[in-house]
């Protein structure tokens, strides 16, 4: 009877809401910041969007924004990025997209963010859309984790900076080059590999540091918590978004991500969860907000494919912010660039770019960027 007791207090303790009490350290979990979406997407050269808004008005309207190069949007106070991803073990694939058909002969592989030389050699590429959407602010995965290393470096004390790195890897029969899909543990060990080089020594926050002696990476955020704050700054941490044949590629043979490199969006109650995507507050704040009280980090967006913008829609950035959810994702930061003349911009309350999470925390708290 008292053994039976004994468990059923200790599920109740797992499973209720979490709140920061005064005199408590913050941990890494305990704050909201403002993130960017596609972080690493550089201006479409017009012939191309002309092209594309010819085909797809649609989408090409969806695709009418771009970014800062990332330090300068770390500059600006963003503490989350998103790096979409293609594998390239042999180089080349990437090198030669069917858009740049669509240039002046002499301003082909010349224009910002697309070098045919670099993309020629082996290694992670990163672009939004293959022969489409393909100039970034920082081509390979390589040059993008390393210019966050470098900022870093150079600002030693910042708030953990949260990296999402995406990958589309299905076929998609309106592109001339077809990505390789990512279920293929030979090609996940080499994603994790060059991580680890472009962020080497304790640069890199991993679940074996947050998993600690837990018996499960999920049961170590609900129990023990996340890193202290202070212990977190400096440094930062990858959640691995993909679908889920590649998500279960890349815990085999990693129980609880034993030796990965980064973290993965897993469904509540696996032992690799810990942190998750939720995309629409409007639609699931109270889900995000649990999720957030129980310990989970969790990032949503604010607006999407410029329909908020247009419209100067602020609801779901209201919302997200209200959620609680650590990273709050947007097209529009402030001094992000404004190629429609929207003048839109999402920040935390006040103008903040970083807070005390409002629904982690029982008491106000100042937070240092």
């Amino acid at each position: 009877m008292r053994r039976a007791m004994l468990k059923a207090a200790l599920a109740l303790a797992l499973s209720a809401p979490m709140a920061v009490q005064a005199g408590t350290p913050l941990r890494m979990n305990d704050i909201q910041v403002v993130g960017s979406h596609n972080s690493f997407k550089a201006q479409i050269p017009a012939p191309i969007l002309d092209a594309l808004r010819a085909r797809d008005p649609r989408l090409a309207e969806a695709l009418d924004y771009y970014h800062l190069p990332l330090s300068a949007q770390l500059d600006a106070g963003v503490r989350q990025v998103e790096i979409d991803i293609f594998a390239d073990p042999a180089g080349g694939r990437y090198a030669h997209p069917a858009g740049e058909a669509l240039l002046p002969a002499d301003a082909r592989g010349q224009g910002p963010g697309f070098d045919p030389a670099l993309m020629a050699r082996p290694g992670f590429k990163v672009l939004h859309i293959p022969d489409v959407d393909y100039h970034a602010v920082c081509p390979t995965l390589v040059r993008c984790l390393g210019e966050i290393d470098a900022w870093s470096r150079a600002h030693p004390r910042h708030l953990p900076i949260m990296i999402t790195i995406n990958a589309a890897d299905m076929a998609d029969s309106r592109l001339a080059t077809q990505p390789l899909p990512l279920d293929n543990p030979a090609l996940l060990d080499q994603l994790d590999a060059e991580i680890r080089r472009a962020l080497p020594g304790k640069r890199l926050i991993t679940p074996d540091e947050v998993r600690g002696r837990a018996p499960t990476l999920a049961a170590a955020v609900h129990q023990q918590g996340w890193p202290l704050l202070a212990a977190a700054r400096g440094r930062v941490f990858i959640l691995f978004d993909v679908r889920q044949a590649v998500s279960d590629a890349y815990r085999v043979g990693h129980p609880s991500l034993r030796g990965r490199a980064m973290f993965g969006w897993y469904p509540d109650g696996q032992s690799e969860s810990a942190i998750q995507i939720v995309q629409d507050p409007l639609v699931d704040g109270a889900k995000i907000k649990a999720l957030v009280k129980a310990g989970v980090i969790v990032r949503t967006r604010t607006d999407a494919n410029t329909v908020e913008a247009r419209a100067h829609d602020l609801a779901k950035a209201r919302a997200a912010q209200d959620s609680g959810a650590q990273a709050v994702s947007t097209d529009y930061y402030p001094g992000a660039p404004d190629p429609l003349g929207l003048h839109f911009v999402v920040t935390l309350p006040g103008g903040a770019m970083a807070r005390c999470n409002p629904v982690r925390l029982a008491r106000a708290c100042t937070l240092a960027p």
